[in-house]
């Protein structure tokens, strides 16, 4: 089950930062058709950021995550919805679309983070060891 967490924030983090990437391209060099691609994968990344919030909900429950890991996918999620709503919104820019930057930073952060705590051995509660 760690191992899927594991794998699911990897796949999180590497959706988002391509996610950059193709902005990066169709704001700086012009790219405009990478912006489709960009909100395409934003569906996806949340897909998958809801399916990891599910996978460390049940290692948590089966005492192969911690608190950290369940806090932190639940947060993602929660982040991302915050980012499609304001990647919607902010299509013709404004607030919204400003606000969308830094939330996608805070984003790529915290799933690296994420993803380095799932490598740290002592990953399980400490109330949860046998």
């Amino acid at each position: 089950m760690t191992t899927g967490v594991r794998w699911l924030a990897i796949v999180t983090a590497a959706l988002v930062l391509i996610q950059a990437l193709l902005i990066g391209q169709a704001l700086y060099v012009n790219q405009m058709a990478t912006l489709g691609t960009h909100g395409w994968l934003g569906n996806v990344t949340f897909a998958v950021a809801v399916i990891l919030t599910v996978v460390a909900f049940l290692a948590f429950r089966r005492g192969e995550a911690s608190a950290a890991v369940l806090g932190m996918s639940a947060l993602t999620t929660l982040l991302l919805i915050a980012q499609l709503g304001l990647g919607y919104a902010g299509r013709k820019g404004g607030i919204p679309a400003a606000l969308h930057i830094p939330n996608g930073v805070l984003l790529t952060g915290l799933l690296f983070a994420l993803v380095a705590i799932t490598f740290w051995p002592a990953m399980k509660s400490p109330s949860l060891r046998s």
